[in-house]
């Protein structure tokens, strides 16, 4: 067996022999491997990166594909063999992988599918190795002491690269250590109930438990999963692209996935919830749903319960790829349902500490003030890939008085801290807008949307005339379809708006559309809407 440092790629191999025949990642198209198939094919793979004469000890590497085994086969060989993977999923453009490419200059590229080229990437001097030459690398034959030779990564090292996945801007890649997968590992398997007993899945080669993620694996989401899942032994299910080209397509897949725990962002559920085949019924295992990404409004929290008869639990979690994926998690009980506010985002987990100041004197806030979120501890990644001018302000500008020497990320989150400790997401500040003097935060505008009946998605968007901001839009997803729309729809809205908003955060403009486009994280497209309705 491989010697590495990774306790979370110890946690997996290790299932290798304890449940070696069961299915550890399976995707829509029925491609699957088991958890010893895994082992000895990262095993070996590694021991032929190590020993390829082009590709030094420990230079970065891109790993290119979608939702396979071989991708999640060379993220191990990686790590086994001493380098840090960068993700790119070929659901991106391909003026994106060429950009993320050219910025980490990787000494290999592992493409898992063999359209790297294809994605008009430029060239990198690198060797390109491909689906047929990394399968045979996975087969080839290699002895214990090949294994053991392998320098893993410590510690300290970079452990993945992953490039934040905003609708807007450059692509900037987010330096993850060792240390930071291990801790999110270690929390996760210790914290996340696992005490409830499931019965085998309705594949025998399946664990007991199987894990959807429905996010790609150059996304944060989709490590939890992977934590969660591989290092006991469960079963991770994966959506293949042919499965994601539609919802009927994506509710064939999920009908026969046997999930019991779901990985996703809000704004997916309540994709799935515009269809009323969404339920019990079809999920028949589902038990537990991980909503992160966006904020989870307490109307999708109440229709997930009534689909699923009320056996599904809900959780609410928090954390930016910053700081590996989840800081915070929640789940969301009927009293928080009941209260009249927003849902908890939870407690900081162990080892971490969530601050609550004011974004301009970067002074700590009494209980109950809005503030800027700061997280410190050492899940906070080391900084972003090859650039240290907006590393220096995202990561280096806690005040040292909070920071105390340890690693720090400014989120540009807002939130609030009750007086127990827990703690309440409002949105991006960077999603705050100036109206006629008014600040406005767009999330609680869209809060207070999805809440009216005839509204069952939402998104609000400024519009700008004359480099100011001169009024805001709604882009609504109606409940029902098949209604008239037009002005007795935008007045009913505006009506039951404005007992809940002043009038000057309701937006003056309402267009409607039949399903809301959401970027390859599942979360809404802003700029495939404001392209469409040319804003």
């Amino acid at each position: 067996m491989t010697v590495i440092a990774s306790a979370f790629v110890k946690a997996v191999d290790a299932q290798a022999d304890l449940v070696p025949n069961r299915v550890a990642f399976v995707n829509s198209d029925g491609e699957r491997i088991t958890f010893s198939q895994l082992r000895r094919a990262s095993d070996a793979l590694a021991c032929w990166i190590a020993g390829h004469p082009d590709i030094p000890a420990k230079a970065p590497l891109v790993v290119y594909g979608h939702k396979s085994p071989l991708m999640l086969v060379s993220f191990l060989a990686c790590v086994k063999s001493g380098h840090a993977y960068a993700p790119v999923d070929t659901v991106y453009p391909a003026e994106r992988v060429a950009n993320i490419a050219s910025q980490v200059a990787p000494t290999a590229v592992l493409d898992t599918i063999g359209t790297f080229t294809q994605a008009n990437a430029p060239e990198m001097g690198a060797p390109c190795i491909g689906p047929e030459e990394l399968a045979a690398a996975c087969a080839q034959p290699f002895s214990a002491e090949q294994a053991h030779a392998l320098e893993g990564l410590g510690a300290e090292d970079t452990y993945y690269i992953l490039f934040t996945s905003g609708s807007t801007g450059t692509p900037k890649g987010v330096e993850v250590t060792t240390e930071c997968v291990d801790g999110f590992y270690d929390w996760m398997t210790s914290d996340y109930a696992f005490d409830e007993p499931l019965s085998e899945g309705q594949d025998p080669d399946f664990g007991g438990r199987v894990w959807f993620n429905r996010t790609p694996f150059s996304f944060d989401v989709s490590i939890t999963d992977m934590c969660c899942g591989l290092t006991r032994g469960d079963t991770c299910f994966a959506n293949e692209a042919a499965a994601d080209a539609s919802l009927a397509a994506t509710f064939e897949a999920l009908g026969r996935s046997g999930a019991t725990d779901w990985v996703s962002t809000p704004s997916f559920v309540e994709q799935c919830l515009a269809d009323p085949s969404f339920g019990d019924t079809l999920m028949p295992r589902l038990r537990r749903m991980l909503l992160a990404g966006e904020t989870l409004r307490p109307e999708t929290v109440r229709a997930v319960r009534e689909r699923f008869n009320g056996r599904v639990e809900v959780y609410n979690g928090y954390g930016p790829t910053e700081s590996t994926d989840l800081v915070t998690l929640c789940r969301i009980t009927d009293e928080m349902l009941s209260a009249d506010k927003a849902l908890p985002i939870g407690f900081s987990k162990p080892g971490t500490d969530l601050y609550v100041v004011d974004p301009a004197t970067l002074e700590q806030v009494s209980d109950g003030t809005p503030g800027e979120m700061y997280i410190v501890g050492n899940t906070v990644a080391r900084g972003y890939w090859k650039r240290p001018d907006i590393t220096e302000a995202a990561f280096h500008s806690c005040p040292e008085v909070l920071a105390q020497g340890r690693k720090s990320y400014r989120t540009g989150d807002e939130v609030t801290r009750d007086p127990s400790g827990i703690i309440y997401y409002h949105g991006r500040l960077d999603l705050q807008v100036k109206l006629h003097g008014y600040r406005i935060e767009l999330g609680d505008i869209e809060s207070c949307l999805v809440a009216v009946p005839e509204v069952r998605m939402a998104c609000v968007l400024p519009v700008r005339k004359g480099g100011s901001i001169a009024h805001l839009t709604a882009i609504v997803v109606p409940s029902d379809l098949e209604a008239p729309r037009g002005f007795a729809l935008t007045k009913k809205i505006k009506a039951q708006l404005k007992q809940a908003l002043p009038t000057y955060m309701v937006p003056s403009s309402f267009k409607y559309i039949d399903s809301m486009p959401l970027n390859s994280n599942g979360k809404a497209d802003r700029k495939a809407l404001a392209a469409m309705f040319e804003l």
